[in-house]
């Protein structure tokens, strides 16, 4: 009896023994072991993974700034409306209300191919513009019009129809007046002034000038010429 009971126990250490021998032996035996890591990379890009939709690739167009002219240098910022007072064969000096009645004014001018001489070099004279072949003092009408006040050149200058003063030839006739050197003096009251110049630019006589009276309500001459 004690033989049989003995056996028994045997055969069953036995099967006990082989059953955790095999366990311990390997506990992940009916799954795929990662060797390296490739098949690490390939378990973790199994999952699937959210879609990323990348935009369409579109050429944009270069930015190409705005070309804006910048405006001559001896042309001052003008007045609303003060190109309708003149042409466009005239450069506008001036404009705004020069007399302070209430209306637009424009001073202009044509240039001239008269280099100035070295008197305008010297102080007193550098405010001159110059040369110019005539110039024009033109205010806007109760309507809104052109109306020219004063008209400038080498013969003399007139305001409105009336000649006030004149600049005769000369006896010689490398000093007669070719041109007209502008001066414009915008402190009330306006003064606008012209100097007659030879071919050589160099006065020719003294500068003939207007200047805006407020109690006659017009522009008077205030110099001679020769």
């Amino acid at each position: 009896m004690k033989s049989a009971l003995w056996r028994l126990c045997s055969l069953i250490g036995f099967v006990l023994v082989g059953i955790g021998s095999g366990a311990c032996a390997n506990p992940f035996a009916g799954q795929p072991s990662p060797t390296g890591d490739v098949s690490i990379l390939a378990a973790v890009t199994a999952y699937p993974a959210p879609v990323t939709v990348a935009p369409p690739t579109v050429s944009l167009p270069a930015t190409v700034a705005p070309t804006v002219p910048p405006p001559p240098a001896t042309r001052p910022t003008l007045a609303p409306g003060a190109e309708s007072l003149v042409g466009p064969e005239w450069t506008i000096a001036y404009s705004g209300d020069l007399n302070a009645d209430g209306r637009a004014d424009v001073v202009a001018y044509k240039p001239a191919s008269v280099t100035p001489g070295p008197t305008f070099g010297r102080p007193g004279y550098t405010g001159y513009i110059g040369s110019v072949s005539e110039a024009v003092i033109v205010q806007a009408d109760a309507a809104g019009r052109p109306q020219t006040l004063v008209s400038m050149g080498r013969s003399g200058v007139a305001i409105g129809q009336r000649m006030a003063v004149g600049f005769p030839p000369s006896n010689d006739a490398r000093n007669n007046p070719v041109a007209i050197m502008l001066l414009i003096e915008t402190t009330q009251p306006p003064v606008v002034a012209v100097l007659p110049i030879n071919s050589s630019g160099e006065p020719y006589t003294q500068a003939a000038g207007v200047r805006w009276n407020r109690s006659r309500a017009a522009y008077e001459l205030i110099t001679g010429g020769k």
